[in-house]
């Protein structure tokens, strides 16, 4: 009974979509939420399902099944991409749609909306007016393709139509009775006839197909939504309907255990058994096997015996899973198992090294190339792959990395050879060799290309030859274009170096041209171009430029006359031209009329050519000579060009005396300084004999120049011109000159370096790091002039917290860095031979003025240096002391010195003369007479005095002589001074 239900349950559900789907557009416009939508498929009819309309504005799938809704005529609607197709059946079974394997077939979607059956069916006159299309245009190609690849031959005559709701991406296949294919779960193939083995993939018992998936599922016993099963078996059921649904009992199934087997064994036996909750033996049930999964492909094996106990399985490997119902009456029950088939156990070969290419030639200027080993195969997996350098030009050395791909690079010429060893994932290794030639770069010579002839005709006269074609493997180095040896025409040839030559003034005729172009390595290569002229029914103006003209100064001024000139149509443009240079250049007043002033003429002859131009452009000219006499010379006038006031700095000042004339031409200028002006200033470029005077080296002061014109004839003239120089402000933009230091080294200027310098500038700003961030600037490196040592001139900066900077003054850094390189001298690496501001700012101690020459002060009268301070001191030049007082000094100092003196001397001669005084007595000399004769005896030493005995020559001298006593002569008791016994004298009267 329950069997019965089902097969009920199905037909209805049929009849039920035949009925409500069979039309879903009945003659007006509804909405397509119960349309079927078919991807992948194509007709069953191919060319004969019908006629193709196509609709261009419709590019969605619901513009294009909407406009199906509205034409009557539509049955299905076929959709290819963005095409549009409205297709009008001949019947239901060429409209079905049938699924299509491939890519091309991927954006194929149909929507049948009406039946065959319910509609008017296939008439031709509902066409007219319509564009239709050839369908067989379109599957053969045709001007769009939209349809390419739809052949007739495509298609299979046996294939079912299949059906897949709601844009379902799973199609129904066709299958093979008997055979596993590709049907999914709760599928089974159905054939097509009793006679037939071909089917389509069917749901079985039980189960029916969702609408919303395309999927097999059991039917619960309520009424599903309307689907359309994708066959109907012939069954001869009942139509009786049950009003009662039939109770199931659960049947207990196993399987058996999950099965592995390996290949080259792929057979598998399979048993199921059942236990119920009857008393009925298991012989009354009823299996049937089904295949839930299988691995992808086509070979999914074969199976027997798939309503018995017992499942016999051939199957290729992967994974399998079967599914057994059991069933008897009012019981069922179902198990599923896994049978896993494993691939053959795989011996290993050996990998196959193979490089890409194995032989190549490389060719200068290319240095780069790759050898390709990734085409190396091994059965399982190539697990590395290393390169080695077999042969190679000496010096080469290439990077090497162990991956399927080489590149080399900075190849030179010569022959390479390298090994590539490829190891599999079973440690076995193959290896292959390459070959890399390298060949010199070849210097090809260039091809000279002028291009095609020229045909011109008149009054074109001018035409521009190219040579840019040219072509050469290095480079062109130079063009040239001769005339051919067969043109003996006269012709303008201009730019005939370059690749473009301009020729002008062309007659009729023909001209032959050669271009020659020139490569890098001196080769050359020729061609020859053709130009054509020909002539016009035009004729050509005549130019009349006037007679020769005859004029005496001082008159300078002629009129040109070209009125006369006449063409047989119109004159359109005249001009004047002076086509020699003559004495000088005249001005022409209006150049481009028929007449004109030349104006500005000296003595000579000038030329002047008058060219005429008619309404198309056709040209004449003429030619008129301008004499100019001189009958009485004047004098010619000099300008000095006035006075001038500079400022320094200046470095050329320009005095320009170019504005003197003279009736026939000046022919010299002389530049003389006059007695009262500054000698000071050089002359540059001997400029004192030309008509501009240079002048540098200026200091500020006044100078007077004066300028004698002279011509031919021996005519003169004079001006002068004042130059004022004033001295000009210390600009930031100078970087105050006042802070410039200057400092002079022990180096030869000649091997003074930029490093050295550098280095300088840095110990320089390491020095004065104390007055914090500083940063040194060299201005300037001169040779001094005598010695060539080195003299830089220099500032220093001072960087403050805002990236600002403020000027160091010299002075300060003079003092800083003399006070650091007073211990060591060679802190910078050279000797200091001089250091001192550029400009000198000493105020000399207020009494004097600073030589800026020798840095020395010149002191005021009254004043002179200290020359104690300037050298053991601050070694500064300065004033500091008054000559008076000085004088004053220097005379006390002098009178106490002279004073000290003599008082030493007194001192020394007191100290060394003075003796006590004591009491002498004296006596009465005896008479002569009486006077007895001693002779004189010396006692100890001999003694000196420096007294000096003297005879008295006054008669009233009296002369005492002491007694002698014993042999000794005493006075007074006492002996004579120094030891000395006088003898006795007589007295003379």
């Amino acid at each position: 009974m329950v069997f019965i239900w089902l097969i009920v349950v199905a037909l209805s559900v049929v009849a039920d979509c035949v009925k409500d789907g069979g039309n879903f557009c009945p003659g007006a416009k509804t909405t397509l939420e119960n349309a079927s939508v078919y991807r992948q498929v194509t007709p069953h009819g191919n060319t004969s399902a019908g006629r193709f309309v196509k609709i261009p504005d419709a590019t969605r799938l619901e513009e294009c099944a909407m406009e199906c809704c509205e034409k009557s005529f539509c049955h299905i609607v076929f959709m290819f991409k963005t095409t549009c197709f409205l297709i009008n059946c001949a019947s239901d079974e060429s409209c079905e749609p049938v699924h299509r394997d491939g890519k091309k077939f991927t954006n194929a979607y149909m929507i049948p909306l009406r039946s065959v059956t319910k509609s008017s069916g296939y008439e031709e006159n509902i066409f007219a007016g319509i564009d239709d299309l050839d369908m067989k245009s379109l599957l053969r190609g045709g001007e769009r393709g939209v349809l390419d690849g739809f052949a007739e031959d495509d298609y299979d005559d046996d294939e079912l139509p299949l059906v897949v709701r709601k844009s379902s991406v799973r199609a129904i296949k066709a299958c093979e009775y008997g055979i596993l294919e590709d049907c999914a779960r709760n599928e089974e193939c159905i054939p097509k006839n009793e006679r037939s083995r071909q089917g389509l993939c069917g749901c079985v018992e039980n189960y029916a197909r969702d609408p919303t998936n395309g999927k097999c599922k059991m039917i619960n016993g309520t009424k599903s939504s309307p689907s359309i099963s994708t066959t109907v078996r012939a069954l001869e059921t009942s139509t009786e309907q049950t009003t009662s649904k039939p109770t199931l009992k659960k049947l207990v199934v196993s399987a058996g255990e999950n099965k592995t087997i390996q290949l080259p064994e792929n057979e598998v036996t399979l048993s199921a058994y059942a236990v119920g909750g009857s008393d009925r033996p298991p012989g009354s049930y009823h299996y049937e096997w089904t295949l839930v999964s299988h691995p992808d492909g086509d070979d999914a094996g074969t199976m027997g015996d798939k309503n018995s106990e017992t499942l016999k399985l051939t199957s290729a490997k992967g994974v399998y899973t079967f599914k057994v119902s059991v069933s008897r009456e009012d019981e069922y029950g179902e198990a599923t198992v896994n049978v896993t088939v494993l691939p053959p156990e795989r011996i290993n070969k050996p990998p196959v090294a193979v490089v890409n290419p194995s032989n190549q030639t490389v060719k200068l200027p290319n240095t780069d190339t790759v050898l390709d080993g990734s085409a190396s195969s091994d059965d399982d997996k190539i697990v590395s792959y290393h390169w080695e350098q077999v042969t190679a030009p000496i010096n080469y050395q290439p990077d090497l990395t162990d991956t399927a791909t080489l590149q080399l690079k900075n190849l030179t010429p010569g022959l390479y050879r390298f090994m590539l060893t490829v190891t599999d994932s079973n440690g076995v290794t193959n290896s292959t060799f390459a070959n890399v030639t390298v060949i010199k770069e070849m210097d090809y010579p260039p091809v000279a290309n002028a291009g095609h002839d020229v045909i011109i005709y008149l009054p074109q006269n001018e035409v521009v030859l190219s040579g840019n074609l040219s072509t050469d493997d290095k480079g062109i180095k130079s063009w040239e274009w001769t005339k051919g040896p067969d043109t003996n025409k006269a012709v303008d040839m201009q730019n005939t170096h370059t690749p473009f030559l301009r020729l002008s003034s062309l007659e009729v005729g023909m001209y032959t041209l050669i271009l020659k172009v020139t490569d890098t390595a001196d080769q050359t290569s020729e061609t020859v171009v053709r130009v054509f002229v020909k002539p016009e029914n035009n004729e050509t103006p005549t130019a009349d430029a006037g007679p020769n003209v005859e004029i005496s100064l001082p008159n300078d001024t002629v009129v040109l006359d070209g009125s006369k000139s006449h063409d047989d149509v119109v004159i359109k443009e005249w001009h004047w031209q002076q086509i020699r240079c003559g004495p000088s250049v005249a001005k022409l007043d209006s150049p481009d009329s028929p007449q004109t002033n030349a104006s500005g003429l000296t003595k000579g002859t000038y030329v002047f050519q008058l060219t005429v131009v008619d309404g198309k452009k056709v040209k004449d000219s003429k030619t008129v000579a301008v004499t100019v006499k001189q009958t009485e010379n004047q004098p010619p006038k000099a300008n000095a060009g006035g006075d001038r006031i500079v400022q320094l700095p200046v470095s050329v000042v320009t005095l320009n005396g170019s504005a003197s004339t003279d009736d026939l031409k000046i022919t010299s200028y002389e530049w003389t300084r006059d007695p009262q002006s500054l000698a000071a200033g050089l002359i540059l470029e001997n400029s004192d004999k030309r008509a501009l005077l240079k002048l540098a080296n200026l200091i500020p002061g006044r100078y007077i120049f004066q300028l004698k014109v002279m011509d031919d004839r021996g005519a003169a003239d004079t001006d002068t011109a004042w130059l004022i120089v004033k001295q000009g402000p210390f600009l930031i933009g100078n970087l105050h000159e006042t802070e410039d230091v200057e400092m002079q080294i022990n180096a030869d200027i000649f091997w003074f370096s930029e490093l050295q310098k550098v280095t300088l500038a840095r110990k320089l700003a390491l020095l004065l790091h104390d007055e914090g961030e500083i940063i040194v600037r060299i201005k300037s490196i001169t040779a001094a002039r005598h010695s060539g040592r080195v003299i830089l001139v220099f500032y220093a900066e001072k960087l403050l917290e805002n990236d600002s900077s403020v000027l160091l003054r010299g002075p300060d850094l003079v003092r800083t860095l003399k006070k650091k390189l007073q211990n060591d001298n060679m802190l910078l690496d050279f000797d200091i031979l001089t250091l001192d501001t550029v400009i000198c700012q000493n105020n000399c101690s207020g009494h004097g003025s600073c030589d800026q020459a020798t840095k020395r002060c010149l002191c005021e009268a009254f004043w002179m240096e200290n020359f104690f301070r300037y050298r053991f001191y601050e070694k500064e030049s300065n004033c500091d002391w008054s000559v008076l007082y000085v004088i004053i000094v220097l005379f006390a100092l002098l009178i106490s010195i002279f004073t000290l003196i003599w008082s030493l001397i007194c001192l020394c001669r007191r100290m060394r003369f003075r003796r006590p005084r004591k009491r002498h007595r004296y006596t009465l000399l005896e008479d002569e007479n009486d006077k007895e004769h001693f002779p004189l005896e010396t006692k100890g030493k001999n003694q000196s005095s420096s007294l000096m005995m003297s005879d008295s020559e006054q008669e009233y001298d009296t002369v005492y002589e002491p007694t002698f006593l014993n042999g000794k002569a005493k006075a007074n008791g006492h002996l004579g001074q120094n030891g000395l016994v006088r003898p006795p004298k007589r007295v003379k009267t």
